[in-house]
């Protein structure tokens, strides 16, 4: 599933990373979406450090949704990037 949102907060810590995602509704309203990715030494490997996503930045990912429907799933980092196709890298 395609979500395009609004970074909330990023949370960088073991065992597992999780975004919180502000996305916009079919009517116009406001979701937030809790979004459970890799632990943080996986995420650095690629390039991924604990600043590479500040609250306001706007991302296009693709997620694994929860079954239960509630807004929430599971995200990769190769399936990440800014809402202008701009990669998610931090290297410094």
């Amino acid at each position: 599933m395609q979500l395009v949102g609004t970074v909330m907060e990023l949370r960088y810590m073991g065992p597992h990373t999780f975004i919180v995602l502000e996305v916009v509704d079919a009517n116009g309203g406001t979701q937030l979406w809790n979004l459970e990715g890799g632990p943080p030494s996986g995420l650095a490997f690629k390039g991924w450090l604990s600043k590479a996503l500040r609250p306001g930045d706007e991302l296009e990912l693709m997620i694994d949704p929860l079954r239960s429907g509630v807004p929430g799933g599971a995200w990769n980092a190769n399936k990440t990037k800014f809402k202008d196709g701009r990669p998610v890298i931090v290297t410094h």
